[in-house]
């Protein structure tokens, strides 16, 4: 966990160390003209925080009276959180009309996102104790983002909003002392909105340092229910959200 909190504030320092650099050379540049128009590519490397955000429930039903559901509703709906080191590969097309840009861009990201929230006590409706244990994982996600953005010579400034897909994966573990135990799996490939906002320094030869803030939003990554004693009503209902703040440096190459 250390390590990927390192990872992200270095890439938070580079990209603010080379945005700050970006004024004096836009005003040493100020009488050039450059050309970003046309097709480009290239990788970025970032830190994410990203965050799933529960509304599991149990279920009042016979196994579960309206006291456990009272107890175990805020046990299930803690956040599940935690950084990573991302990568990505971009590609897309800008034309240019002054100092406006405006074009397409895609990227795949990866990310090794693996969280579990555990927990564990004694209900307060009788003497039993339970344990829980709820794992969310999730390892790429694919964006498409209508792009607007103002240059200034060797300086480009944007913003991006389109789709994304990715893939979750949740697993629920529960068991208590009745003796009662199950096991909730669900992988699930989810819509979600994809936004970011950056800048690019053009170099020589058609290559362009630029940093991004990218933010990632999936409204439902899981969906079910399941039940604790095997009879024929659920005791667990399941649903949950995602976001992730990722924040990357990128070396791109304009064709």
């Amino acid at each position: 966990m250390n390590t990927r909190r390192m990872a992200a504030a270095l890439m938070l320092g580079t990209m603010t160390a080379m945005i700050s650099g970006i004024t004096p050379a836009f005003a040493e540049d100020a009488k050039s003209t450059q050309n970003w128009q046309g097709l480009y590519g290239g990788l970025a490397l970032g830190g994410a925080y990203s965050a799933a955000n529960p509304d599991s429930n149990a279920i009042v039903s016979p196994y579960f009276f309206a006291g456990d559901k009272t107890q175990l509703d805020p046990l299930l709906q803690r956040k599940i959180d935690g950084w990573d080191v991302t990568g990505s590969l971009l590609a897309g097309y800008d034309w240019q009309t002054g100092n406006i840009t405006y074009g397409l861009e895609g990227d795949v990201s990866v990310m090794d996102f693996s969280e579990t929230e555990n927990f564990s006590g004694n209900y307060n409706t009788n003497t039993n104790a339970f344990s829980s244990s709820t794992t969310i994982e999730t390892n790429f996600s694919l964006s498409l983002r209508p792009k607007i953005g103002y240059v200034q010579d060797r300086v480009q400034l944007y913003a991006s909003l389109g789709p994304s897909i990715s893939r979750f994966k949740t697993t629920h573990r529960f068991s208590d002392a009745a003796p009662n135990s199950m096991t909730f799996s669900d992988t699930k490939t989810a819509i979600g909105v994809s936004s970011a906002i950056g800048a690019g320094y053009m170099l020589d030869d058609g290559w362009v340092l630029r940093g991004d803030y990218v933010f990632s939003y999936y409204p439902d990554i899981t969906d079910g229910s399941d039940n604790l004693d095997n009879a024929n009503t659920d005791d667990f209902k399941y649903d949950s959200d995602f976001q992730s703040h990722n924040i990357r440096i990128g070396l791109i190459k304009r064709f």
